[in-house]
């Protein structure tokens, strides 16, 4: 009597099944700047409007000349006029259609008067060092598959292929209404009683890394009637609404009835922790969680379900983060029966990487948040022994793994 009730509960991928099998997001396209589309997720295929070059090109930073004077050998280059026997055009250039061929700059010297001289091995023959157009692209070639996140070197080619205003998917807008009578906003000094609102700045920044356009509400009361007219405000502005806090069976967790008045819930509970008690539910066509108030489940929650539902709005894959090999540095046990994500401060050494985790629960929240890596553990296992190889997820880059 008295312990947490661990059965029966569907895994986060069943879950999130179930979910989608309940809901079908609607997608819609904006067009924006190109300048703007960096991180924007690409609405349909692109192919370029451009040909490059134009016509014809020079190769390299030359002289071009008429191939024809050197027909019978290398010309006398002392009387040679600039415009009239040879013109200057550098790398990319286009030039003169009366000639025909470049030479290289370093293979060649302008004099004074303008005429002329160059190296004995320079031959010459109609087309040499000349790109032809659309050599670089031709009109109608793809540029870009409809799915594509848009990064800054997307931006060249699409500048190249003469796209101004980018098709892209909008953003899906995710509500999110923080709970609690005991919270207070960060930068508050907390009371007695209180605590700090740590997760909408979390959850706000973790939904635009995901792609969406997060609408942080004000805090909300433990109060019904605050509650509600929230969430009916939430749901009449945003395609997602989140209600953080509220999800379990306290005394105040008012959440859990609103939302099953006024949706269909789909799931309430899920076997992963911290996090248990995340409820999934459908309102007036839109998906509506309740992602409990603890910081490492709001985390573990945001992960592993707002990621999916933004990522299904999107029509991209969930991220993947590095993943590489530590030892653990100490045996500990974990819940079969749950999926349990636990922080972890990795190192390096001369055997390679080593795992230190973090406990929540033992005064290491902060440092949680702030830890370079993250391990998932599966259903099923029961724990790990000191020295054991464990598949962990950096979360800062391997430049940033110190020495242990």
């Amino acid at each position: 009597m008295g312990e947490k009730i661990m059965d029966g509960f569907p895994s986060r991928e069943e879950a999130l099944a179930d979910f989608f099998a309940a809901w079908e997001p609607a997608r819609s396209v904006e067009y924006v700047a190109l300048d703007d589309a960096v991180g924007r997720v690409l609405a349909c295929d692109l192919a370029s409007t451009n040909t490059l070059p134009v016509v014809r090109a020079s190769s390299f930073d030359s002289i071009a000349v008429k191939s024809a004077a050197f027909a019978n050998g290398m010309p006398d280059t002392s009387s040679w006029k600039p415009g009239v026997d040879y013109v200057r055009a550098d790398t990319g250039d286009d030039f003169p259609d009366a000639f025909d061929a470049v030479v290289m700059i370093e293979k060649a010297v302008v004099r004074e008067d303008g005429s002329v001289t160059f190296d004995d091995d320079v031959t010459v023959e109609p087309g040499s060092g000349v790109r032809p157009a659309g050599s670089t692209l031709r009109a109608g070639e793809p540029l870009m598959s409809a799915g594509s996140i848009i990064r800054p070197t997307d931006l060249a080619a699409l500048a190249m292929g003469g796209a101004t205003m980018v098709p892209v998917r909008v953003k899906p807008r995710v509500a999110f209404i923080p709970t609690g009578s005991e919270l207070v906003p960060a930068g508050i000094k907390p009371r007695r009683g209180q605590n700090v609102d740590t997760n909408s700045l979390m959850c706000k920044h973790l939904l635009i890394e995901y792609g969406a356009e997060p609408v942080v509400f004000p805090l909300v009361h433990d109060d019904p009637v605050e509650l509600e007219r929230a969430f009916e405000a939430a749901l009449a502005t945003a395609d997602v609404v989140v209600v953080n806090g509220g999800s379990a069976l306290g005394e105040e967790d008012f959440n859990v009835k609103l939302i099953e008045r006024r949706g269909q819930v789909v799931h309430h509970y899920i076997a992963a922790v911290p996090g248990r008690p995340l409820m999934l539910a459908v309102a007036d066509g839109k998906p509506v969680v309740d992602l409990p108030g603890p910081t490492m489940a709001a985390y573990f929650g945001s992960e592993w379900c707002l990621q999916a539902i933004t990522a299904r709005i999107l029509g991209i894959p969930l991220r993947r983060r590095p993943v590489v090999q530590a030892r653990a540095d100490a045996a500990k046990t974990s819940i079969p029966k749950m999926a349990n994500i636990a922080r972890v401060h990795v190192t390096r050494d001369d055997e390679g990487y080593a795992a230190h985790f973090l406990d929540f629960k033992a005064g290491e929240l902060a440092a949680c948040m702030t830890s370079n890596a993250q391990r998932v553990s599966p259903l099923g296992e029961a724990g790990w022994a000191e020295g054991d190889l464990l598949d962990v997820e950096l979360l800062r880059g391997e430049e940033f793994v110190d020495q242990g």
